[in-house]
């Protein structure tokens, strides 16, 4: 949520980025469909991965704009991993036992008769697959996605959570130690973060990469949102006293969601590493909420769904799986077996366009109830629980047993 309130009660909110989160975590729900559509099949979703990389410089720019000159000291570092852990932990931990079940049920079904092993198909728990203790482990501790497994596994959009978390981390040591401060600063982590992309861009053929090197993605995309955060601050001020006409503002703002359409559609592959001044431009171009753009983005509905985003994207995966596994044993029974081919033909309207429909819609409601009684009340719960008075009894215990 686009929505900064810092120590002292200050809130700062970011309508027309809160929306956009919204629209996004949708778009990456219908990219992750597991049947066709026409929808999905366009260039724009084709190279949809690349998305992802702006929820990290959200995060970057949110971050540092709430978190500049408030990290000086040990105890506010530790409430600040407090706090993020708690907002990002909740539903990741309830999404990630929902994932378990669905594993286990897979094996009792194929155990119990119900179900045939396809070809290629690896039970979770066997030998070659994914699911298996050690990646329930790492899901369970966050560090699915720092290089120890070589695929993703049970709720697998979790890995973004995996990266960002131990960003936050390097964001905090930053703050810390080496807290940015002059232009010079800025432009050294800008010097690091196209280091950063360029060295990727040795490494890997697009932007489309996670469970190895996906936390030096995520630093990539976060530092680019710090130095947006930078220059929005610098900006500000000046941005102020400005009396832009609505029209001209509402242009600048279609200029600038142009420029970031027109390079998810027209640049894969190699040139996906240069996300981050696209990325700047993008969010520097919103963070002002000046024009018809930012209106349309921060209207209620679209805030609404900025809300819930942070749900939509962890629970979108499986209800994906479970409308592909009815879809393939109902819609054949109604529309023949070709019932998902009929956009190949070029069909304006087709059957997997249609299924879409009632996949949001139940995405968008699940998110609803997961925001509102698993999110809420997990972060609250995390929040008031006094971790340092738990270990301490748990030392003192240990201390104890030993003398």
């Amino acid at each position: 949520m686009s929505q900064l309130t810092d120590n002292r009660g200050k809130t700062q909110y970011f309508a027309a980025l809160d929306g956009f989160r919204g629209v996004l975590a949708l778009m990456i729900a219908v990219y992750h469909t597991m049947w066709l559509s026409n929808i999905n099949s366009t260039a724009l979703f084709n190279n949809g991965p690349i998305l992802v990389d702006l929820f990290f410089v959200f995060s970057g720019f949110l971050i540092f704009t709430l978190y500049d000159g408030h990290l000086k000291t040990g105890a506010q570092g530790r409430t600040f991993i407090k706090r993020r852990f708690a907002r990002i932990y909740p539903i990741h931990f309830v999404m990630l036992l929902v994932a378990l079940l669905y594993a286990l049920a897979r094996i009792a079904a194929h155990w119990l008769g119900f179900a045939t092993l396809t070809p290629g198909e690896i039970l979770p728990f066997q030998p070659g697959a994914a699911e298996t203790w050690q990646s329930f482990l790492s899901n369970l501790t966050l560090t699915q996605s720092m290089g120890l497994h070589d695929s993703l596994s049970f709720n697998m959009p979790s890995w973004t959570v995996s990266v960002e978390f131990w960003t936050y981390f390097v964001f905090l040591g930053m703050m810390l130690w080496a807290r940015p401060k002059k232009p010079i600063h800025f432009m050294v982590i800008a010097l690091l973060v196209a280091l950063n992309y360029y060295i990727l861009s040795g490494l890997k053929p697009n932007m489309d990469f996670h469970y190895d090197l996906g936390f030096w993605r995520c630093l990539g995309g976060f530092f680019t949102g710090v130095l947006v955060a930078y220059v929005y601050r610098l900006l500000l001020p000046k941005f102020k006293k400005l009396q832009i006409p609505n029209l001209t503002a509402t242009l600048i703002e279609i200029i600038v969601l142009g420029i970031m359409v027109g390079f998810v559609i027209y640049f894969p592959g190699k040139a996906q590493f240069f996300i981050a001044p696209v990325a700047f431009i993008f969010v520097l171009g919103f963070a002002f909420d000046m024009g018809g753009v930012s209106r349309l983005m921060g209207s209620r509905p679209l805030r609404y769904l900025g809300r819930i985003s942070y749900s939509i994207y962890m629970v979108h995966i499986l209800v994906s799986l479970f409308f592909s596994i009815g879809a393939e044993m109902v819609l054949p029974k109604i529309f023949g077996p070709a019932w998902n081919a009929a956009q190949t033909n070029g069909d304006l309207l087709a059957n997997g366009d249609l299924l879409l429909i009632p996949y949001l819609l139940v995405v968008v409601t699940l998110s609803h109830f997961s925001y509102k009684y698993v999110e809420m009340p997990g972060r609250k719960a995390v929040l008031t629980y006094d971790f340092s008075g738990r270990l301490r009894k748990i030392l003192l215990r240990l201390k104890l047993r030993s003398a």
